[in-house]
């Protein structure tokens, strides 16, 4: 099957071919074939690119998909209230549906928003079936995704107990059994890696975890062969732990390590990032709403090959990419500036542009999942994540056609989000997800929200009182 893209602005994010003012693209077998003005095919379906931007498919490197059905009820929430309200409360109601539902309208928000992949951070697998309906729902959805597997024992582990950087309480057997999970989930689900979906494993977090306990679980991923993705440093508990640290004396960076958030490093722990090829996931909108310290993106890119962005939880925050790159974009330039304005002097240059912002969002997110072989840049020879940006709107005509990057960043949002193409296949069309029954996704996700919610009621609240109590906050904050 060929596709062709006809006379649409392109942000290819190639560094060969940068920005077009007016290309065409022509897809065939799931692969972009050509990139130019012109092309001249008999055979192939035409999709009128004009007043559109083609951009790569953005990349998300962090989000708990499975909260979809707690959306918004965080939304004046901290740490605490969501380690109370979500971890502790909501977190063991979930039933297998539940965990579908969440992973599958989850993945569709993700596809609606011009999101064509996900990093999957599934730290709520309380038993078998719910990791089979996760890994299930993420299928269903079309979307290209590293399923984080996670290996925190819900029940039995918990921010309640915070034993963190401690060595007592290990259970050999309790690993075990989630290994023996593991392994099942890799071998049905993901026997190739020329599939959408990709295994990962999310270990246990050193705030909650002994450091032996976190350890035996890289080395299981390892042997299974997963990328890995891992809070480190979200919370300021310097007297505790300092997570970089930790896994550097213990062996374990490496370049197929996505570290997120990273707000709290020292800067030897930055230092200690550098030539190991661990990637960072930086998620402003998390981190500066619930007390998880500024986005680190000038250290990860001074230490690291560039930060990626994630949306974190829907539970706080919506799912807009582009909405969500201009917001660290320009959280970013304030960073930067706040020199001169100590020393009462005007900025006089811009230290991060709407360039930077999209590869955020895109090739470098492509990166930390270990997918920027296949996707991340509209390159001959990639496979065909490609969002088409509709910028006909009231508030978008007039957009400057010489840089079709900084009109995307700077004027777009999810709602201009026109045709979504993941690996070739159109998935949204004319602004609506074509390749499944909205209504009835819609359905599933309500269903799961009202059993939740009712649920959440006969406990008392979304935080029952009085609080759960958090040793970590108590102890050492």
């Amino acid at each position: 099957m060929r596709t062709l893209i006809r006379n649409v602005a392109a942000a290819t994010v190639d560094d060969g071919l940068g920005d077009l003012p007016r290309t065409d693209i022509l897809i065939e077998d799931g692969i972009i074939r050509e990139i130019r003005p012109d092309i001249a095919v008999a055979d192939a379906e035409i999709v009128d690119g004009r007043d559109k931007i083609a951009i790569p498919g953005m990349v998300d490197t962090h989000r708990h998909t499975w909260q979809t059905a707690l959306r918004g009820i965080l939304a004046d929430g901290n740490i605490p209230d969501y380690l109370r309200g979500i971890r502790l409360h909501m977190a063991p109601l979930y039933r297998a549906e539940d965990m579908y539902a969440g992973n599958y309208v989850g993945a569709l928000d993700a596809l609606n928003s011009g999101i064509t992949t996900i990093v999957d951070y599934c730290h709520n697998i309380l038993d078998p079936d719910g990791a089979h309906a996760a890994v299930t729902g993420l299928r269903d959805a079309g979307i290209r995704a590293l399923y984080g597997h996670g290996l925190t024992p819900i029940t039995t582990n918990t921010w309640s107990q915070s034993r963190g950087g401690s060595r007592a309480g290990s259970d050999p057997a309790a690993l075990a059994t989630r290994a023996h999970l593991a392994r099942e989930i890799r071998e049905q689900y993901f026997a190739s890696d020329d599939q959408l979906l990709r295994f990962g494993i999310a270990p246990q977090e050193l705030a909650i975890a002994p450091v032996a306990d976190v350890a035996a679980e890289f080395r299981l991923a390892r042997d299974l062969g997963a990328r890995i993705t891992f809070h480190a440093n979200q919370v300021m508990v310097r007297q505790l732990f300092q997570d970089v640290e930790v896994l550097h004396a213990h062996g374990l960076l490496a370049d197929d390590l996505l570290l997120v958030h990273c707000t709290f490093n020292t800067p030897h722990e930055w230092d200690l990032l550098d030539d190991s090829g661990v990637t960072v996931s930086v998620c402003a909108e998390t981190e500066m709403q619930m007390g998880m310290g500024y986005p680190a993106i000038a250290e990860a890119t001074a230490h690291t090959a560039g930060p990626s962005l994630g949306i974190d939880c829907v539970s706080g925050n919506g799912g807009d990419m582009v909405s969500h790159s201009r917001l660290v974009l320009q959280a970013s330039r304030y960073r930067a500036d706040e020199p001169e304005y100590a020393v009462m002097r005007a900025p006089q240059t811009m230290s991060w542009t709407t360039e930077d912002a999209l590869r955020w969002a895109t090739l470098n997110g492509a990166r930390a999942a270990g997918v920027d072989h296949l996707v991340g840049s509209l390159t001959v020879g990639k496979r065909a994540d490609i969002v088409l940006v509709d910028m006909s709107g009231i508030s978008q005509v007039g957009w400057n056609r010489a840089d079709p990057t900084g009109a995307v960043v700077s004027q777009a949002h999810a709602g201009c989000v026109d045709t979504v193409f993941v690996d070739g296949r159109v998935v949204k069309r004319g602004g609506v997800l074509t390749h499944v029954d909205v209504a009835a996704a819609t359905n599933t996700l309500e269903r799961s929200h009202e059993f939740l919610y009712d649920r959440m009621g006969g406990a008392g609240s979304f935080i029952p009182q009085p609080p759960i109590d958090i040793p970590l906050y108590r102890e050492r904050a």
